[in-house]
């Protein structure tokens, strides 16, 4: 694969938007078969504390993003890997990010199916972005990346 590829990663389907699919099945769960709970002081506020931190962490990576020139899609082509920062931690912090959202809403809305719903999105995300991405830049950095694969974790 050339540096100069135009093709990408071929993501089909925007990683936010299986998060935001199953937060809506979680939300239509919950009018099925109620199980909220009653909302505890400390949930709702590790939940927005959670929620907070989470559009930092996202804002905060775009912004290396676009310092280092490099697409933030994962449908478009890469120019570089990041692999300090956030990513010496997690080969997918943006994803990580993305999970804050339906736990801190399931901890400040007290509702259970709103913090089982990140288990499906992840799942979603894995099958459906993940696989294609991790193929992709093995691909086109076989050494950096190759190397990056075996020294960090895929999550967490």
């Amino acid at each position: 694969m050339t540096q100069n590829d135009s093709k990408g990663p071929s993501v089909k389907v925007p990683p936010p938007l299986i998060f935001i699919l199953s937060m809506a099945a979680a939300f239509g769960l919950e009018q099925l078969y109620p199980l909220a709970q009653a909302a505890h002081p400390l949930g709702q506020l590790m939940g927005g504390v959670l929620l907070l931190a989470s559009c930092l962490v996202l804002v905060h990576l775009l912004v290396i993003f676009r310092r280092r020139q490099t697409a933030i899609e994962p449908w478009k082509p890469t120019s570089s890997i990041i692999t300090s920062g956030y990513y010496g931690y997690s080969r997918n912090p943006i994803y990580v990010a993305f999970c804050g959202f339906p736990i801190g809403l399931g901890l400040l809305l007290a509702s259970p199916w709103l913090l089982l719903s990140t288990l499906p999105a992840c799942l979603g995300v894995y099958w459906l972005a993940i696989r294609r991405e991790e193929a992709y830049l093995l691909a086109k950095f076989p050494k950096e990346y190759g190397a990056y694969l075996s020294s960090v974790r895929r999550w967490l």
